[in-house]
């Protein structure tokens, strides 16, 4: 089928367009304005790319037996495509209507020349090719008349965020139509582009399936020497927005006010694998393919799991850090534990003590009372003596008697005074030994205690200084590791710095041989010329020629014409004079 024009493609589905638009009708009314403010795709970027998972494992590509590349078969084209119900309409609002092309843009210049990751069966024998970034995002492409037609899609859709074919680049979200672009890079304005809604539809209908199909499928190995020989044309597309982006003022605008160092560099690990994955491959197509396929992001995975192992190792000795941060505490812990032990220890021995003071001080004043009562005592009964002596003696015999039981009272009150004096003595004193003991048996567990932490922590320095051999021994293992590690770094910077050289030689070998060819077809071009002035000399000359046999052949006539006039007159003078025609009369005679 030759390739479509861009007239064609536009004539060849007037009539489809113009149906669906007088059973649609204008819709305008019913349609919801849209904004295309896009804050889940700038909340992406503002994320950075630190936290990107290991791109996923593409598909080993391969190497068909034939020498030639075999053509991929192409899709229908959208005029081909079956007929779908109509998609809805959302008018984009402000600088917002640039940013579906300009994330499909973005994503491409990261892919750069990466080879697909895989392939899959789809319909027809065509055969998609996908890329899928590190965070999930997808683009599809099948080649068509005229190109190549690109499905992109955010993480975790079903539904693309755009469709761009050879022409056109229609944008979608919450599966409704929000924007269409020309070739050119031009976002149409609302009428021109509700007049495209019908093909938009189709390429929406076919996006989901492709994404449902791709989903259910198994991936495919991609054959070398066809994406070598496609790899161009896709390229042209990628050059293609580029210049669009440059032409284009309010496309330029939108991504400078949506910065675009934070696209780039959230997508920049992703963009510098793909370009290292596009080398490579260049590398293996100058070696006509020998050997095995390149894993072309092993060597980005490893990373990766190394950076997660030394994360790991360092989070470890974190941990060990936090922990002997612990222990630490815990040490001071016991340490004021038993300071504020001792403490209270000292002041129960001091208030044990400023009891016993209290006791002894309050058993002397007993018994100084009793010492001063028994003086009243004896100072009334001498008193009552006297008196009773100047009274009556018969009173004082019975003031004796009364004297002498006082006493025997008085010596009964202080020997049962003396009496508790002693027993809360001694009760005292047992108290006093109690607490004694009870002090000295606290002492002793405390002492056992402290036995058993010193032993514990002389088990925790043992514990620490094997843990801290072992550490010093895993960390000379990592030391080790480290600089085998930059020793390996160090040669793959060499063998990168070679491959570049090379790249770079093959590039200057490139530029003699495009040289060698230009200088070939611009003698070419000479020896052309040169043959085409000497046919045209020729042609000239056999022209002049032609016009000289021309002349020739008009003088020859015109001789016989005047023969011809010749003829008559002398059969006028033979009748006449009766001689030969053609001689003198005189010869006649």
């Amino acid at each position: 089928m030759p390739p479509l024009t861009f007239p064609r493609l536009r004539w060849a589905g007037i009539g489809t367009m113009v149906l669906a638009l007088s059973a649609c009708g204008d819709q305008r009314a019913d349609d919801t304005d849209f904004s295309l403010a896009d804050n889940g795709w700038m909340a992406a970027l503002g994320n950075g790319s630190a936290g990107l998972p290991p791109l996923p494992d593409a598909e080993p590509m391969m190497v068909a037996d034939q020498s030639a590349p075999q053509a991929p078969y192409r899709a229908p084209l959208v005029e081909q495509l079956p007929a779908t119900e109509p998609i809805a309409y959302a008018q984009p609002q402000g600088a917002s209507d640039y940013a579906w092309i300009d994330r499909a843009d973005m994503f491409a210049q990261t892919l750069g020349d990466a080879p697909p990751d895989y392939g899959f069966a789809y319909d027809n024998g065509v055969t998609p090719w996908a890329w899928q970034s590190s965070d999930d995002y997808v683009r599809y492409a099948e080649p068509i008349d005229g190109g190549y037609r690109y499905y992109y899609y955010e993480p975790g859709a079903a539904s693309p965020w755009l469709v761009s074919d050879p022409w056109y680049s229609y944008g979608y979200r919450d599966d409704r139509l929000v924007a269409v672009y020309d070739r050119g890079g031009r976002a149409l304005p609302w009428r021109e582009a509700r007049a495209r809604d019908a093909y938009a539809a189709r390429y929406h209908a076919r996006a989901r399936d492709m994404r449902r199909v791709a989903r259910a499928r198994e991936r495919q190995r991609i054959e070398a020497r066809q994406w070598a020989a496609q790899r161009a044309a896709i390229r042209r597309d990628r050059e293609r927005w580029r210049e669009a982006r440059q032409t284009q003022t309010a496309w330029a605008r939108y991504r400078d006010n949506r910065a675009e160092t934070r696209a780039r560099r959230h997508w920049a690990a992703e963009r510098q694998v793909r370009e290292r994955a596009a080398v490579r491959f260049a590398n293996w197509q100058r070696e006509n393919f020998r050997g095995d396929a390149p894993r072309f992001y092993a060597e980005q995975r490893r990373e990766r799991q190394m950076v997660a192992r030394r994360a790991q190792a360092q989070r470890q000795r974190q941990q060990r850090a936090q922990a002997e941060r612990r222990v630490e505490r815990a040490r001071h812990d016991r340490m004021r534990d038993r300071q504020q032990m001792q403490q209270r220890r000292a002041q129960a021995e001091q208030r044990a003590e400023a009891s016993r003071r209290r006791a002894e001080q309050r058993q002397a004043q007993a018994q100084r009372a009793d010492r001063q009562q028994q003086d009243r005592q004896r100072a009334r009964q001498l008193a009552g003596q006297r008196e009773g002596r100047a009274t009556q003696q018969g009173r004082r015999t019975a003031q004796q008697r009364q004297v002498q039981q006082r006493k025997v009272q008085q010596r009964q009150a202080v020997e049962q005074r003396q009496q508790r004096a002693v027993r809360q003595a001694a009760a005292r004193q047992r108290a006093t030994r109690q607490r004694e003991a009870e002090a000295r048996r606290v002492q002793r567990q405390q002492r056992a205690q402290a036995r058993r932490s010193a032993q514990q922590q002389a088990a925790a320095r043992t514990a620490r200084e094997q843990a801290q051999q072992a550490r010093a021994k895993r960390e000379q293992a990592t030391v080790r590791a480290d600089r085998q590690e930059a020793r390996a770094r160090q040669n793959a910077q060499r063998q990168q710095q070679a491959q570049q050289r090379e790249a770079r030689q093959q590039q200057r070998q490139q530029a003699q041989q495009r040289e060698a060819r230009q200088q070939q077809r611009r003698q070419a071009q000479q020896r052309q010329a040169r043959q085409q002035q000497r046919q045209q000399a020729q042609q000239r000359e056999a022209r002049q020629q032609q016009r000289r046999q021309a002349q020739q052949r008009q003088a020859r006539q015109q001789q016989r014409q005047q023969a011809q006039q010749r003829r008559p007159d002398a059969s006028i003078r033979v009748a006449q004079g009766g001689g030969k025609p053609g001689r003198p009369r005189g010869e006649r005679d």
